[in-house]
């Protein structure tokens, strides 16, 4: 699925050539008319709201799921957007938004998914904690038996952030 992880994130212009050309050449990118960026977009928002849904319930797990593939579908959103293209491989995502500047270092110092303690003139900063809720997003998937220590206000942090990042991102459609 995602095939980078943050140690691996390209951390020069070269390696983020490198990883686009790599995503080019696996076949991860899917050409579709700019105008249906308003589907993925749609199916953000309607994810969102499921997952705010599902945490109200008492459903942690597919409230954490729904909400990191809410985030998934609005970044491919501004992909078809820009591009015409969108990936279902969730490091090409990252890579072409990377590559493209779609989201810029400015966005990023803007975007709530930076953690206090990191360095925000970093655009790599945000492309960690995008990582760091696909990881959890697969601990729900992957490791169900782990649900026993996860808590609500855990999964609610996640959501409330990924809400405020859906403020800053949209604004670049």
């Amino acid at each position: 699925m995602f095939t980078m992880v943050k140690k691996n994130l390209p951390k020069s212009s070269t390696a983020l050539e490198k990883a686009y050309q790599n995503c080019t050449q696996r076949g991860r990118f899917k050409q579709v008319e700019k105008s249906a960026y308003g589907d993925y977009l749609q199916r953000a928002q309607k994810d969102l709201v499921s997952a705010e849904r599902d945490l109200s319930g008492g459903d942690l797990h597919w409230a954490r799921v729904k909400a990191y593939q809410a985030l998934f579908h609005l970044l491919n959103a501004l992909l078809v957007k820009h591009l015409g293209f969108f990936s279902k491989d969730h490091g090409c995502v990252i890579v072409a938004l990377m590559s493209y500047d779609i989201i810029t270092s400015k966005t990023a110092e803007e975007l709530s998914l930076l953690k206090q303690e990191a360095i925000k003139s970093t655009i790599t900063a945000v492309y960690q904690d995008l990582d760091e809720f696909r990881i959890q997003r697969n601990f729900a998937l992957y490791k169900p038996k782990a649900w026993e220590e996860v808590i609500k206000e855990d999964v609610q942090s996640e959501i409330e952030k990924i809400k405020a990042n859906f403020k800053v991102l949209v604004r670049l459609l």
